[in-house]
């Protein structure tokens, strides 16, 4: 593998893992505000419903700053995980 694809593909992985870490912070976090504000999304943070809500940005329309607050983290860090992801499997398609 030359020097090019190994460090994009090193790159790809540390976004996807920094966003799956860094979601498994403030997923949590925002759900249970949601929760606590009587929006109801699934039975934990990660139900497709949520993780819709979250990757949509639909938690703007709450008009709630703390949801807000821990939501926009969690919407960045979902997106780096499905980007470095994608990123990686494209990434690893010719080596397989």
């Amino acid at each position: 593998m030359d020097l090019l694809p190994m460090f994009l593909l090193l790159f790809t992985t540390g976004t996807a893992v920094t966003g799956l870490t860094g979601y498994l912070i403030f997923g949590p976090l925002s759900y249970v505000q949601a929760r606590d504000r009587g929006i109801r999304l699934g039975a934990h943070c990660f139900t497709p419903d949520f993780l819709k809500w979250i990757v949509a940005g639909s938690f703007r329309s709450t008009q709630d700053r703390a949801i807000t607050g821990l939501a926009t983290p969690a919407q960045l860090l979902a997106w780096c995980f499905i980007v470095g992801t994608l990123g990686s499997g494209v990434l690893l398609l010719p080596y397989l």
